[in-house]
């Protein structure tokens, strides 16, 4: 299983949950628990906060994702939810250039929360591990359509487990910010201070909306002519606006090293809106990407990168509004 970097116990927050810390579960007792409930096991293997598998009934595969402790389960039915939401709103309006995986069935093993759905086989449409981003440009439409799509959904009545907590707007906040303040103190020597500055905005600029909250082409599996949305533990009706369009930017300028790529997402993507939208996206956006920068660089070294070479690029294209294509 492999071994986090990072200080998990700083991760805890004030309900004293941790989503991050894993535990390691008994791949042959989890077998025998699926077998007997008639499936197949195909394929088990635990690689952190989850185990995942493929398992056979009745001629059909599934995929098995299952959550190691009781924190991370929360995650894993938030995932669910939005699955099964975002899956009923995709059928309704007759989308056909994403989808979301099928739930088939949930359940709990040894209080652990699990969900079984369709099984998807094809390839991502990039990845970051090498960075490759294939022939994603052929694909930002479709992409770009589904981030528009999701911002249509604020007025839906969805609800999210993640959403459902009992922690107050204003102390969400207030965690967040601590938690970026954190990072910058740590990372101070890249000259981020102008950066920081920004992110204070998003106080005044904020406006809820729903994302995904994982928002990567290497959570994106191609299947024909539209591609499967996977990943969704982060999702909610309350993060910022356009959360999903910085962080699929900063994704793909960072650590799918694409600059280019990611400045024609960008800039295609605000080619949609109206023209006052326009300005209102143009302050939203700049605080959002300025939290994305810092935890780029948190995150660099942490994981001991020696290559930040994309991570300054950004933040000097950040700091001259260079983000978008010329």
């Amino acid at each position: 299983m492999k071994k986090d970097k990072l200080n998990i116990d700083s991760f805890t927050n004030k309900e004293g949950k941790n989503y991050r810390k894993s535990e390691a579960l008994g791949k042959n007792e989890i077998e025998n628990y699926f077998s007997k409930k008639g499936y197949d096991v195909l394929d088990l293997q635990q690689i952190w906060r989850h185990v995942h598998g493929k398992l056979k009934k009745d001629n059909k595969i599934f995929f098995l994702k299952m959550a190691s402790t009781l924190d991370i389960g929360e995650k894993t039915q938030n995932e669910t939810l939005w699955n099964n939401q975002i899956g009923n709103l995709i059928e309704k309006a007759g989308v056909d250039y994403f989808d979301v995986p099928h739930i088939h069935e949930v359940g709990k093993y040894d209080g652990k929360f699990y969900y079984l759905s369709s099984h998807h086989d094809g390839a991502m449409l990039a990845s970051k591990n090498p960075p490759n981003t294939g022939n994603l440009e052929q694909w930002t439409d479709k992409i770009i359509k589904s981030n528009l799509f999701f911002l249509s959904l604020q007025k839906q009545g969805l609800s999210f487990k993640r959403d459902q907590d009992s922690i107050s707007s204003q102390d969400k906040w207030d965690e967040f910010f601590q938690r970026v303040q954190s990072w910058y103190h740590e990372v101070e020597e890249h000259q981020l201070r102008e950066i920081f500055k920004e992110v204070k905005n998003l106080k005044t600029t904020f406006e809820p909306s729903v994302n995904h909250g994982d928002f990567v082409p290497w959570h994106m599996i191609e299947e024909g002519e539209k591609f499967i949305l996977i990943d969704g533990e982060h999702v909610s009706t309350q993060s910022p606006k356009y959360y999903d369009v910085c962080y699929f930017y900063h994704r793909l300028y960072t650590s799918a090293q694409n600059p280019g790529l990611a400045k024609l997402y960008l800039s295609k993507f605000r080619d949609q809106l109206s023209e006052g939208e326009k300005n209102k996206f143009d302050l939203a956006i700049k605080p959002i990407l300025a939290t994305r920068i810092i935890g780029g660089f948190w995150d660099a070294k942490t994981d001991k990168q020696k290559d930040i070479s994309y991570h300054n690029k950004l933040r000097e294209d950040f700091l001259k509004n260079n983000l978008l294509n010329n």
